[in-house]
């Protein structure tokens, strides 16, 4: 189900938790760390979702993973994608994208490329001196 406020789009997740849980169908020909982000992230979104949350949910999921903490808990997170080399958190960033245009709605998932871009923009400015 999808709803607009504003431009807001605002999505049910329980459908695109379900998809991501079984991202292997939606997505195949992945390696198996995408396909296990995808279940971590599913447990990670919130009921409702605009596209900005669901890009920055993921960045802080892997941030969390990257750390082996779960920044809303404080817990150690317990979980085969926890402290691996930075490289793989680096490769799962660059496929939120995908993940997201692979269960998430097209105007949706492209809202989330918006946002993607202009993270990417933003990150790669030169600081002003």
């Amino acid at each position: 189900m999808l709803i607009f406020m504003g431009k807001e789009q605002i999505i049910l997740t329980e459908p695109i938790k379900e998809k991501l849980r079984n991202l292997r169908d939606y997505m195949p020909g992945q390696d198996e760390t995408t396909y296990q982000f995808g279940a971590y992230l599913a447990e990670r979104l919130n009921p409702e979702i605009v596209p900005q949350g669901f890009y920055l949910a993921a960045q802080l999921a892997l941030y969390d993973l990257e750390n082996g903490v779960d920044g809303f808990t404080r817990q150690p997170i317990r979980n085969e994608l926890a402290g691996l080399p930075l490289l793989m958190y680096i490769i799962l960033q660059g496929k939120i994208v995908s993940i997201a245009e692979a269960v998430t709605p097209a105007d949706f998932a492209s809202d989330v490329r918006k946002m993607s871009k202009e993270v990417e923009k933003k990150v790669s400015k030169p600081a002003r001196e």
